[in-house]
């Protein structure tokens, strides 16, 4: 009986590994673009989710839902590898200085670029590690926006040095 418990524990870790590292990749292989249903989480959001909690504005709290979905807290704002991912927090209305040495200011239109063609204006100090979500819907990308917009009063918790 004991063995039929480890493997179903070692199944079920296997599934946690799989689900974390698609998480962690964006979940590229799902668009939901193309006219199928979009998929909803099964649970609802924990705390956990490397998220913080301001999003009151119904469309940011939307795109907090999609910021989780799509995996972009597996980057961003996470306090594992939060020296490696800008965080958004206070980024919206800012100066953010680019790769080549030009600064631009963080409103719509950029995040926005960012969010679609993110190799466009590389962040300083940042490799060009983040895909492109243009396969979201436009719908989506706006409440990404609205989100983090929402997130304009928050002090940033990590800060890479440059």
């Amino acid at each position: 009986m004991s063995v039929r418990w480890i493997r179903a524990t070692g199944y079920s870790l296997a599934l946690i590994a799989i689900t974390a590292f698609l998480a962690a990749c964006g979940n590229q292989g799902t668009p939901a673009s193309n006219g199928a249903a979009e998929t909803k989480p099964s649970e609802p959001a924990k705390e956990t989710t490397n998220t913080p909690a301001t999003a009151t504005d119904p469309e940011a709290a939307k795109g907090k839902l999609v910021f989780v979905q799509v995996g972009c807290n597996a980057c961003h704002m996470n306090p594992t590898v939060g020296k490696d991912y800008p965080d958004l927090r206070g980024l919206y209305g800012s100066q953010v200085k680019l790769k080549d040495g030009s600064t631009v200011v963080a409103d719509e239109a950029y995040l926005r670029e960012s969010i679609l063609n993110p190799n466009k204006h590389l962040v300083a100090g940042y490799p060009p590690s983040m895909p492109p979500y243009n396969y979201l819907k436009e719908e989506q990308v706006n409440q990404l926006i609205a989100y983090i917009k929402s997130l304009k009063d928050e002090k940033p918790e990590f800060v890479k040095s440059q």
